[in-house]
């Protein structure tokens, strides 16, 4: 019924609607919410919309999902990560069907009479059913809470669009060094962004967020500027994959720029409580050596060890150094033996 058991043929019938996801996609999200909608006006709340009109990232779920058709390992996993993250919103199976005439209406409606035959809406009906057994499959095997509720001990701004927030769960939350958890806040109810905390779980609930203020966000903006001490933040469960690397045997080559080094600094934190920690090589991109500073305050893992050589990355002013840090690594060597993180 998941994922493995679809035909490559029904598969390869799928793939022939990843042109005109991709080249409609303001189209298709239109018509995929306001037929949601249309069918469950009580899911409104779930997907309110931000100053651009735009609701949740349904498109480039989809085409990330398209992409990856022939892993369907991966699959399975992204799907899996999905359905536990769902649990949050009380999703249940008759959401999943709900969503499902709606996806395939949508789909109808953005290939045209022509172009959407009988054998493509059945393969997507069945690709989509297998999907959602993946998703409901990994949400039942769950049996912690589906969220928790935080409260922000602490919050500093180093620089203008940066900040260092501190928030304490109610009840610890296990994660893993390098997870992702999706956090609302008071000052963007409705909007889940992902954050990922600086440092390996701790016992007290204690966790470190370092966030910058993108220039046309939504959400980064109201966190470093509008989040107050005393705020209570609801998070999701931890997700990801990050983690494999810590059982790696092999040298590590890790970049991360700007608050990519957040995650970067759990990992290093947890391979240093190994006996036997890989080599390793970190690189930090950074603006100026101002915010250099800034991001290494807030990701205390990220600091010198024996085996870590730490090799920051500011714009050069002149064509004698690459200013970026992909640039910096390659230049005079390879990295042929080493396992690979990128970040940021």
């Amino acid at each position: 019924r998941g994922v493995h058991a679809l035909d490559p043929a029904l598969l390869n019938l799928v793939k022939r609607s990843r042109p005109r996801i991709e080249h409609k996609t303001a189209e298709l999200a239109d018509h995929f919410y306001t037929a949601l909608l249309a069918r469950a006006p009580g899911l409104r709340t779930l997907f309110p919309l931000d100053p651009h009109g735009r609701r949740a990232p349904l498109t480039d779920t989809l085409i990330w999902l398209l992409q990856r058709l022939d892993d369907r390992d991966e699959l399975v996993r992204r799907l899996a990560d999905l359905g536990r993250d769902h649990r949050k919103h009380g999703i249940t199976a008759a959401h999943y069907e709900t969503a499902g005439h709606a996806l395939l209406d949508t789909l109808a409606h953005i290939h045209g009479p022509t172009t959407w035959t009988p054998p493509i809406a059945a393969a997507w009906a069945k690709a989509y059913a297998a999907a959602t057994h993946e998703m409901l499959t990994a949400a039942a095997a769950e049996r912690g809470p589906a969220l928790w509720l935080g409260r922000v001990v602490e919050h500093r701004r180093p620089t203008a669009d940066l900040a260092c927030i501190i928030v304490q769960t109610l009840e610890p939350l296990p994660h893993r060094p390098g997870q992702y958890l999706s956090v609302e806040t008071p000052q963007r109810p409705g909007l889940w962004r992902y954050l990922s905390p600086t440092e390996p779980a701790r016992p007290d609930g204690v966790m470190r967020f370092c966030v910058r203020a993108l220039r046309h966000g939504l959400v980064s903006p109201a966190l470093v500027a509008q989040t107050r001490i005393g705020d209570t933040w609801r998070l999701g469960p931890p997700l990801g994959r990050l983690p494999e690397v810590l059982d790696t045997r092999r040298d590590l080559l890790i970049l991360g720029s700007g608050t990519g080094i957040g995650p970067l600094s759990a990992l290093v934190a947890a391979l240093d409580t190994r006996d036997d920690p890989p080599r390793t090589q970190l690189y930090v991109g950074a603006r100026d050596e101002t915010e250099l500073r800034a991001l290494l305050a807030m990701a205390p893992g990220a600091r010198h060890r024996s085996w870590l050589t730490l090799t920051p990355v500011i714009p050069a002013t002149d064509d004698d150094r690459p200013s970026s840090v992909v640039g910096t690594a390659l230049r005079g060597r390879t990295w042929r033996d080493h396992d690979i993180v990128v970040c940021g």
